[in-house]
């Protein structure tokens, strides 16, 4: 893995990553979003009663399905990502930590501790 990544800059790897999840609708930025979109089905869910209140107290009247919305494709997001680095450890085997904290300084955000 660790050569495969040397072979391409980190936008390339970003990019192809992206690619691997599904996308609806746009960002703030006006970019693609992230997530599923297409027909809507109209589902029974049961939630404990605490986190619906707290769900409408964020979303007010109308927005409680997109909220939950958003929640379940972030998840199906980090499984995917999960899914992914499963098959690239089981093809290239694992990244030690001394590897991971060294890709950590390419990004923007990076704050040396």
């Amino acid at each position: 893995m660790r050569r495969a990544l040397e072979s391409y800059s980190r936008e390339q790897v970003l990019e192809r990553v992206l690619r691997l999840l599904p996308t609806g609708g746009t960002d703030t930025d006006g970019g693609p979003k992230p997530g599923l979109h297409g027909k809507v089905e109209k589902v029974s869910v049961s939630l404990p009663s605490e986190l619906t209140e707290a769900i409408r107290a964020r979303t007010g009247a109308g927005g409680f399905s997109r909220y939950v919305t958003d929640a379940v494709q972030d998840r199906i997001q980090h499984d995917l990502l999960g899914d992914l680095l499963d098959e690239l450890e089981a093809e290239y085997g694992p990244i030690d930590e001394a590897g991971v904290r060294e890709a950590m300084k390419e990004w923007p955000d990076y704050e040396d501790e």
